[in-house]
């Protein structure tokens, strides 16, 4: 079995080529020195100064930096910026066809080291339940990637509940990763958006999708969080309190926010062995698999060390990705 990154960002050529011709201009420009101006609205932290490089859309690039963390394949997702949720539905669904046809155009040519991660127009959740029934069952592509809000709807939001079916239904691992929304000003100075903004975004979404019932009304649903899980491995002991003395928060999630761990995975990309023993006692070896963050400077270039140094092996580790894509 092979050692998969569940945390691994790459948008493929073809879209590429899209951005250059112009063709999303009003939701993403490339300028000059391909620099990126993404048309988010306010309150959506984008990282300043964003250039578009050959090492998110290169799969030569790619394939040579798994091969230099020690990783024998990737479940790659779009960077959460090009989920561009603020685009008109049919503008998103464009948007997501165009990245997933090639994403499936290099899982052919890569079938055992690329496992992409479909992009959808979550902005429109009929139209992200289509792509996702399209991406997975005409294009094999191997489960999806959503951000933990949709400029601002959170995902306990009724709206999502159609899509959460369909994830489940279909029987394939949902990838969350964060987003900064609100007022992230507070946020604005020492990298704090990211550093400190993206684990609690993850930190939220999952607890409100525990709290809201989604896991239990879906008892198939499997859920991979970015960064170690955010804050929960840490605090789920904080959750289960209230959940246990404040009735409001049992009337949709019938069993201890605990029960639910059973559904949720966590990449291992928390920087510390210290910090992957806590990761793995709360949710246990078999619910963590390797993430790197690929090709991001908050990301890490030797993402198994920790895990490693706290005691998980290559089997293990290889073994949980395994059940996550064993459809595909």
């Amino acid at each position: 079995m092979a050692l998969i990154d569940f945390h691994c960002h790459a948008i493929p050529p073809a879209f590429v080529d899209t951005l250059r011709r112009g063709k999303l201009a009003e939701v993403l420009e490339l300028g000059q020195d391909d620099r990126l101006t993404f048309h988010a609205p306010a309150g959506i932290a984008i990282e300043p100064d964003m250039r578009l490089r050959p090492n998110v859309y290169d799969g030569d690039l790619i394939l040579a930096a798994l091969d230099d963390m020690r990783l024998d394949g990737a479940a790659i997702s779009s960077p959460p910026e090009y989920f561009m949720y603020w685009a008109r539905p049919q503008d998103g669904l464009e948007i997501a066809r165009q990245i997933n046809d090639g994403y499936a155009a290099w899982r052919e040519r890569h079938p055992a080291r690329l496992m992409p991660l479909a992009t959808v127009p979550l902005q429109a959740p009929d139209l992200a339940c289509r792509e996702l029934r399209r991406a997975v069952s005409e294009l094999a592509l191997a489960g999806v990637a959503i951000c933990t809000h949709v400029c601002g709807r959170e995902l306990d939001d009724p709206c999502f509940e159609p899509f959460f079916a369909t994830v489940a239904e279909l029987g394939v691992p949902l990838f969350l990763h964060p987003q900064n929304g609100g007022d992230v000003a507070r946020l604005a100075h020492y990298h704090l958006w990211n550093v400190v903004g993206f684990p609690f975004e993850t930190t939220e979404a999952v607890a409100r999708l525990i709290l809201a019932g989604v896991f239990a009304r879906h008892p198939t649903l499997k859920v991979v969080l970015a960064h170690g899980g955010g804050f929960l491995p840490y605090q789920l002991g904080r959750i289960e309190h209230a959940w246990l003395h404040r009735a409001s928060l049992r009337t949709r999630c019938p069993l201890p926010p605990s029960a639910y761990l059973r559904q949720i995975y966590c990449d291992g990309l928390v920087h510390s062995a210290m910090a992957a023993r806590l990761l793995i006692n709360v949710l246990g070896a078999d619910h963590v698999v390797p993430g790197s963050d690929y090709p991001f400077d908050m990301g890490s270039k030797s993402p198994l060390d920790p895990l490693f140094a706290a005691g998980l092996t290559a089997s293990t580790l290889a073994e949980n990705a395994f059940r996550l894509l064993q459809r595909c």
